[in-house]
């Protein structure tokens, strides 16, 4: 009976212990991609969400009003932040999304939430700077410079800069 040469034996086990962890490896990397879709899923569905279509119709509605009384623009605002905060949320999901794209590849989940997301972003960076003038005519000090900061974030890393972007950014406490 002819000996195995422990060389061999050894070189043989090392390539099947590397192709296990390759293999374990590949399928991590697997789960986490399917996580981020699901993340990045869920942060559409929340924008896309009955509630948020409520919120939209709200908003719509105000901005395309003949008139504004003071108890309109008062009764908004929880409606105008719960949108922004939406989209600082989106922000935050996106921005988790992005910090694993080396590690885990969720790369094609950005790509898919970014497209999700483009046209509803879009429209929104339109009228955002005229639903905040008409909401300032009543609120002198409204106060969403931050939140407003996270949804022109979002705007630039989905839709580039842009005009609309510029005429919302004008909208930041010292131009910036």
């Amino acid at each position: 009976m002819a000996l195995v040469d422990p060389a061999i034996i050894g070189a043989l086990s090392a390539a099947v212990s590397l192709a296990g962890a390759g293999l374990t490896w590949r399928n991590a990397r697997g789960v986490k991609l399917h996580a981020g879709y699901e993340l990045a899923r869920s942060l559409y569905g929340t924008l896309v969400s009955a509630q948020m279509c409520e919120v939209r119709d709200a908003l719509e509605g105000y901005r395309r009003a003949a008139q504004r009384s003071r108890r309109d623009t008062k009764d908004i605002l929880p409606t105008y932040f719960a949108l922004l905060w939406c989209f600082e949320g989106i922000l935050v999901g996106r921005r988790s999304l992005v910090g694993q794209r080396k590690l885990n590849g969720t790369s094609p989940a950005v790509v898919y939430l970014d497209d999700a997301i483009r046209w509803h972003l879009r429209e929104w960076v339109k009228r955002w700077p005229q639903l905040r003038g008409l909401i300032k005519e009543h609120v002198r000090d409204l106060d969403d410079q931050h939140s407003l900061a996270s949804l022109i974030e979002l705007a630039v890393a989905v839709l580039g800069e842009g005009v609309e972007v510029e005429s919302l950014r004008s909208h930041l406490p010292g131009d910036r």
